[in-house]
């Protein structure tokens, strides 16, 4: 099985942003996500400024501000990179060497192999979705969480966080409220992006950082440059 120099949980802004980078530089990357349908989905239609260059910005297109045209040309954006390898499963717990990070178990069964795992897995670890009286499992309308994922964090010993984000409705939507774990801020080194339990594990995004669109993207791209120098 083919092995990533970089494997990415998530592909929301911040994982999304610092895959496209990593592989415009000609990094190989895995960018793995539960659903196809939701790569780089906003709740919101995304309004700038926005970060240079970034896949954000490139994917944005003022003459057609609905979430759908910007979600698809994102992924298109994604899909044309030579590099990278955007899949569809659920990770499920990591793979490690000792006390080093090589990859990730899927719910699907084969595993994702690299050198590096980010995880960038936002508002789906322990979340909970409120609408109303109604309460679910889930880290967004209609997205499933990464139980066991977390389930197998806790077990290497990590710390959380509990954090809450609301969703205003739309004319489409209702609103909500997402009730989720963040990696508690002693387990995540600011300038590096690692997780400082395990080696060869990093993680961004909402699930470290609260954060609007561009912050989430900016933190993607700032960790695709210390990969770019860790890897040389």
């Amino acid at each position: 099985m083919d092995r990533y120099q970089v494997l990415i949980v998530g592909a929301g802004f911040s994982g999304a942003e610092a895959a496209f980078r990593l592989a415009s530089q000609g990094v190989r990357v895995g960018l793995l996500t539960q659903s196809l349908d939701s790569v780089m989905m906003p709740f919101l239609p995304p309004r700038p400024p926005f970060p240079k260059g970034s896949l954000l910005e490139r994917a944005y297109d003022p003459k057609d501000p609905r979430v759908w045209a910007f979600h698809a040309q994102a992924k298109y954006l994604l899909e044309g990179e030579r590099n990278l390898h955007l899949f569809q499963a659920t990770a499920t717990g990591l793979l490690l060497e000792g006390e080093r990070v090589v990859g990730v178990r899927t719910w699907e069964g084969p595993p994702a192999l690299a050198d590096r795992v980010v995880l960038a897995v936002g508002s789906f670890l322990g979340a909970r979705l409120l609408i109303g009286e109604v309460e679910e499992e889930a880290g967004r309308l209609s997205e499933a969480s990464y139980p066991d994922l977390l389930e197998n964090l806790l077990s290497l010993g990590f710390r959380f966080v509990e954090r809450e984000g609301s969703v205003p409705e739309t004319p489409s939507t209702p609103g909500y409220r997402v009730r989720y774990l963040a990696f508690h801020p002693e387990e995540w080194e600011e300038g590096t992006f690692r997780l400082k339990r395990l080696e060869g594990l990093y993680a961004v995004g909402l699930c470290v950082r609260e954060g609007d669109y561009a912050l989430m993207s900016e933190e993607g791209k700032r960790l695709a440059e210390h990969l770019l120098h860790e890897l040389g």
